[in-house]
């Protein structure tokens, strides 16, 4: 066998069993070591596409692509008051065909995943002065309305509430960030008073109209925002 066709057969399987490859391997040094640089890329390579697969892949593809799919076909733009992440990535997967349906079944699992996404992506500290009527002006949308301000606003922007045209609010809160959605009314999701997973706790609340899901620190008074915003919320339908 030829330098030209032992390279050929290696190239094509750096780990031929052949006989003629052995015998060609056991009598030339160079053929040997050519053939075991061969078999160390090789097994480089294999390490390299085994990536292990993070647990809920599944769900967190389907969170970021439903929020990135959102992000290209929303309507207005926003005022942002402080600066939020961009959440619109590609996932380098087809997962398209989820947006056609819900990804989650309760409230609970869709907030939390939607918290912890993009948590880091605020500022800690709010604005005070911001226009009432201008925040109103943001969330008319939902037909909803506030007699007074909230709190120290961080951000308020659109959000796509798994498959629902909703409003992400996030405040300056006493341990952090204090984050408020304002949900359209929902056949598919269940809901729940309260819910958590150890270091955030969520409350939600159901008017008529839509919905409010309050989220934040596990040592944040969560109740007395709640109580604030059934002070203030205005709906117009």
């Amino acid at each position: 066998m030829d330098d030209l066709e032992f390279r050929r057969r290696l190239y094509s399987d750096p780990n031929s069993q052949d006989q003629d490859i052995i015998d060609a391997t056991a009598s030339d040094k160079k053929r040997k070591d050519f053939a075991d640089d061969l078999k160390t890329l090789d097994s480089h390579i294999a390490k390299a596409l085994n990536v292990e697969v993070p647990e809920n892949l599944a769900e967190q593809l389907i969170l970021r692509q439903s929020l990135h799919s959102h992000q290209q076909t929303k309507k207005k733009s926003r005022v942002h008051l402080a600066m939020a992440a961009s959440v619109a990535f590609a996932v380098g997967i087809g997962v398209s065909f989820i947006n056609s349906s819900p990804a989650y079944s309760n409230v609970a699992d869709y907030s939390l995943a939607h918290y912890h996404h993009e948590a880091d992506n605020f500022a800690k500290q709010g604005n005070a002065q911001y226009s009432l009527a201008s925040f109103n002006d943001d969330v008319s949308d939902l037909n909803v309305g506030f007699k007074e301000k909230l709190g120290k606003l961080i951000s308020i922007d659109d959000c796509y509430f798994d498959g629902m045209d909703s409003i992400h609010m996030v405040f300056e809160g006493k341990f952090d960030n204090v984050t408020v959605f304002l949900v359209p009314k929902s056949t598919h999701l269940k809901f729940t008073d309260q819910f958590s997973d150890g270091s955030v706790t969520g409350i939600t609340h159901q008017y008529q109209q839509g919905d409010v899901i309050i989220m934040g620190n596990k040592n944040e008074p969560l109740q007395q925002w709640q109580q604030k915003i059934d002070q203030t919320i205005e709906w117009s339908i």
